[in-house]
């Protein structure tokens, strides 16, 4: 992408701000001003009884399936707190690549990631078509989707989904977001989950939520964009995978349609 396209133009990162450090770096390469504005806020589960219990019994299963990198960095943090070592049994799988990577940070060897990175893309894995007789662990946050849980299930998997974190609505204050929307310095926003867009549209209040109807959205998934047309805004930019590549690639579509309508 030539970054005369994006040079200036101001795009809203709704990540928690810890993860959002490969995008922001990504926005301004490309000439982008990244605005910070996190949507979501991860935080510690209520408590530690439903991740400790399988942590000590990781040898038990046959999978063990993370769904996110805040799954990753909850679950084996707190194993490493606990001095417990990781078994030679279960095989490991991460739901994408950012949490394959995340894996691997912490000496894990990853068995599987789809090619399609998705819950979708996990479940048209062939090593995951016959699961009879198998254990899983599915390590998620509070507000995870449900299909692994139930597909797995549904060819004969015995699921024992693991919480490991919990998302929250932050507190901040949308104001200085919104002053600078009404400059004219805000031209698209990247949504990265349902949630995410969920507490976005309530944080910026009936204001921001009309001109959200006018403001390029870039959607990680297609979930995430029926999240977005179903309070009645346009269709989004859609990644072509769940990634901060993918989330360029839709960027870039959305920077060549604008430049196509000046033309």
């Amino acid at each position: 992408m030539s970054s005369a396209l994006l040079q200036n133009k101001g795009v809203v990162v709704t990540r928690p701000r810890e993860q959002a450090g490969d995008l922001v770096d990504a926005l301004k390469a490309v000439g982008a001003r990244p605005i910070l504005f996190p949507a979501v806020q991860i935080e510690a589960p209520e408590n530690w009884q439903s991740l400790d219990d399988a942590l000590h019994r990781l040898e038990t299963f046959d999978w063990v399936i993370f769904t996110s990198r805040n799954a990753v960095a909850f679950a084996l943090s707190r194993l490493q707190s606990q001095n417990l070592p990781w078994p030679q049994g279960p095989r490991v799988a991460a739901v994408g690549r950012e949490t394959a990577k995340a894996l691997r940070e912490f000496g894990l060897q990853v068995d599987l990631v789809p090619k399609k990175f998705s819950s979708e893309g996990l479940l048209d894995s062939a090593e995951l078509s016959d699961m009879q007789q198998r254990h899983v662990a599915l390590f998620v946050g509070d507000q995870g989707r449900e299909l692994l849980e139930k597909v797995l299930g549904e060819r004969g998997a015995q699921v024992d989904k693991v919480l490991c974190y919990r998302r929250t609505l932050p507190g901040a204050n949308p104001t200085p977001l919104l002053h600078a929307w009404a400059r004219g310095e805000l031209d698209a926003v990247i949504l990265t989950s349902p949630e995410i867009f969920k507490n976005f549209y309530q944080m910026v209040g009936g204001l921001g939520q009309r001109w959200l109807k006018n403001t390029p959205l870039i959607a990680i998934s297609p979930l995430t964009a029926e999240a977005i047309t179903a309070v009645g805004l346009p269709e989004p930019w859609v990644a072509p995978e769940a990634s901060t590549e993918g989330l360029m690639t839709a960027l870039e579509s959305w920077v060549k349609s604008r430049s196509n309508t000046d033309e």
